[in-house]
C-alpha cells in the first residue's frame, strides 16, 4: 500500500515540474517582450525615463504586456517617423493614473496617432508666418517649447471633434499682429486648448475665432482662458441667454477696457454686459445701448 502512495506522490511531483517547465518560457517571453518594447522605443527616440514610468505604472495596474504593447505602439510609430509623441505618453500616464482600462484608452491613442501629422502641419504653417515668427522670437528660449505645447493643444482639440478648419481659423484670428503684441505663448496655447470646452453654440461660424482673439488682445492670461468655458456656461445658465448673446457681452466688456478678471467674475455672476445688470444683450427693450453699458432705468 505504501509503495502505491509513494508512486502517486512521485507522479504528482513530476506533473508539477512539467507545469513549471511549460510556464517558464511564457514568463520569460513576456519579460523579453517588454524589454524589447523598451529597446525599440528608445531606439526610435522616445525618452527612456518616460517609458520606464509608463511601464512601471502599467505594471502597477496589472496591464497585460500585449495590451501595453498596443498602447505604446502608436507612440513608437510616431517617433520612428520623427513626429512628436509627447501627447500620447502624457495621456498614457493620465490613463494609468486614473485606472482607465486599456480597452478604453486605445481609441484615444489611435486618434492621437492619426491626428498628429495634421496637428504638426497646422502648427508649422502658423509659426512660419512672419508676425508669428517675431512673436516666437520675443519668447526667447520658450520658442521650441511653445511649438511643442501648441502641437499638444492642437491635438487636444482635433481629438475632441474640433475640425482642422475651425482650428486654423482660431489661430488665424489670434495670429494678428495687434493680438500677438498683447498676448503670450502660454495664453495662445491655452486659448487653443479650451476650444473643445466652449459651449457648442459658441463655436458656430467664426464666433470662437472672434471671441478668443478679442480675449487675447484684451490681455487674457493662460489662467484666464482656462476659466473662460466655465464662466461662459455659468453666464448662459444664470442669465438664461444663448451663447451668442454671451459672446456679444464679452466682446462689449473687453471693448470697454474691463480687466480680464472682472470680465470673468461678471460672467460667473450672470452679468454678461459691462453696464448695469438690467441691460443685458438679447433682452427686450434694451434700446440702442444694447451690450454697451447704457442700462435701462
Amino acid at each position: 500500500m505504501n509503495w502505491k502512495i509513494q508512486h502517486i506522490q512521485r507522479l504528482q511531483n513530476i506533473a508539477l515540474l512539467a507545469v513549471i517547465f511549460c510556464l517558464a518560457p511564457f514568463a520569460l517571453s513576456a519579460q523579453q517582450t517588454q524589454s524589447e518594447l523598451m529597446d525599440r522605443g528608445v531606439a526610435a527616440g522616445l525618452d527612456q525615463s518616460q517609458l520606464e514610468r509608463v511601464m512601471d505604472r502599467a505594471n502597477e495596474r496589472g496591464v497585460e504586456v500585449s495590451d501595453l504593447q498596443r498602447l505604446i505602439e502608436p507612440a513608437i510609430n510616431l517617433a520612428e517617423q520623427d513626429l512628436p509623441s509627447d501627447y500620447i505618453i502624457q495621456k498614457l500616464m493620465e490613463g494609468f493614473s486614473k485606472g482607465v482600462p486599456p480597452g478604453r484608452m486605445m481609441p484615444l491613442m489611435e486618434s492621437i496617432h492619426e491626428n498628429t501629422p495634421r496637428a504638426v502641419s497646422i502648427a508649422n504653417n502658423w509659426t512660419d508666418k512672419p508676425e508669428v515668427a517675431s512673436f516666437m522670437e520675443r519668447a526667447g528660449e520658450r520658442g521650441p517649447q511653445f511649438r511643442q505645447e501648441l502641437i499638444s493643444a492642437n491635438l487636444k482639440s482635433l481629438t475632441q471633434q474640433v475640425g482642422p478648419d475651425e482650428l486654423e481659423s482660431v489661430l488665424e484670428g489670434i495670429g494678428q499682429e495687434s493680438v500677438l503684441e498683447k498676448s503670450s505663448p502660454r495664453a495662445v496655447v491655452a486659448a487653443v486648448g479650451i476650444l473643445p470646452d466652449l459651449p457648442a453654440s459658441a463655436r458656430e461660424g467664426n464666433a470662437a475665432r472672434g471671441l478668443l482673439a478679442r480675449a487675447a488682445e484684451g490681455g487674457f492670461t493662460a489662467s484666464d482662458f482656462q476659466k473662460l468655458p466655465g464662466a461662459m456656461n455659468a453666464a448662459e445658465r444664470r442669465s438664461e441667454l444663448p451663447a451668442a448673446s454671451v459672446i456679444e457681452g464679452v466682446a462689449a466688456q473687453l471693448g470697454s477696457g474691463i480687466p480680464a478678471s472682472e470680465v470673468l467674475q461678471n460672467l460667473f455672476n450672470g452679468n454678461v454686459n459691462p453696464g448695469p445688470p438690467g441691460n443685458r444683450p438679447g433682452r427686450p427693450n434694451n434700446g440702442p445701448g444694447r451690450g454697451q453699458g447704457s442700462g435701462n432705468n
